[in-house]
């Protein structure tokens, strides 16, 4: 049986203007499957019109008595140790506090992601560990390139567990330029906030393995890291001819889960992968979170070959 009714997966962005009317790539996608089906993906523009959407989403979800599993393509922790260094406490979650408190993320998708980076930037010694500015944006507290960041012994590590274990991972202290993750974890972890917390879902959502550790939530909703390219080749073999890659990589993930679920696989995927010692696994737990599937690769593409 079962143990979620529906599948969301979320491509988020970290554009600062809202995306073009016509859908494009880099901008936030998402897809549902419900029972097994999957509905056409949809696109958004903003973050705020994505967060009041999906809170509308889950809250009838639940209203209708289904359990959902909604997975989002970013970080949702930070190296061992930077929680600590910023906020005294080895906890994620007293991170996202710490980074909603001072993020500004406008209706119109301005925002101040690169003031903050300077502010954890000025939290270590030398330059660092963030960077990744365009040259033309004045926040000289970030550097353009990796190269320009100095007394890099102590800084924070640059890759958490499940980076080092994902193929092609990147740090999340690159903020911009292909493949980077960094701003993209800056302006969700605040929209996580507001979805976990608001009052549509309050008391109903848990963030995996942050609330209750690498083990299968009992909340009707949970909130998981994802990461779109453990399924790279399957997305390449399924991508319809034309069809824009972040659209196909939710279209596709979304069925994964959805049909793991289906055969019965899905609940082990919530125990992270067997190869993470007891130390690993506790911080996995406290500060740096977990992709969900990471691990279980071969799992999740086998109900894509059928």
């Amino acid at each position: 049986m079962a143990l979620f009714d529906t599948h969301i997966v979320v491509d988020w962005s970290a554009r600062s203007t809202p995306s073009p009317v016509r859908p494009t790539k880099d901008a936030i996608w998402w897809a549902v499957a419900r029972d097994g089906a999957m509905e056409l993906p949809e696109y958004v523009r903003t973050r705020h019109e994505a967060v009041a959407r999906l809170e509308a989403l889950l809250a009838a979800e639940t209203a209708a008595g289904r359990r959902v599993l909604v997975g989002f393509d970013f970080p949702f922790g930070y190296p061992a140790g930077v929680a600590q260094h910023l906020t005294g406490r080895a906890s994620a979650c007293a991170l996202w506090d710490w980074v909603t408190a001072r993020i500004e993320d406008r209706p119109d998708n301005g925002n101040n992601r690169y003031a903050v980076a300077e502010e954890i930037n000025h939290c270590y010694p030398g330059v660092g560990p963030c960077w990744g500015r365009p040259a033309t944006w004045d926040h000289p507290g970030v550097p353009t390139r990796a190269r320009d960041r100095t007394c890099r012994e102590s800084h924070p590590p640059e890759r958490r567990f499940s980076d080092e274990h994902a193929r092609g991972a990147k740090t999340l202290w690159q903020l911009a330029y292909a493949g980077s993750v960094g701003s993209q974890a800056l302006l969700g972890l605040p929209a996580l906030v507001r979805l976990s917390r608001g009052p549509a879902l309050a008391g109903r959502v848990s963030v995996w393995p942050l609330d209750g550790g690498l083990r299968l939530p009992d909340e009707p909703v949970v909130l998981a890291e994802l990461y779109p390219s453990l399924l790279r080749l399957a997305v390449a073999r399924l991508r319809q001819p034309g069809e824009i890659l972040d659209k196909a990589q939710v279209r596709i993930n979304a069925l994964a889960y959805s049909r793991l679920d289906a055969r019965g696989g899905l609940a082990s995927l919530f125990e992270g992968a067997p190869s993470l010692t007891p130390r690993e696994r506790r911080l996995v737990e406290t500060e740096e979170a977990w992709v969900l599937g990471l691990g279980h690769e071969e799992a999740l593409n086998a109900g894509l070959s059928e």
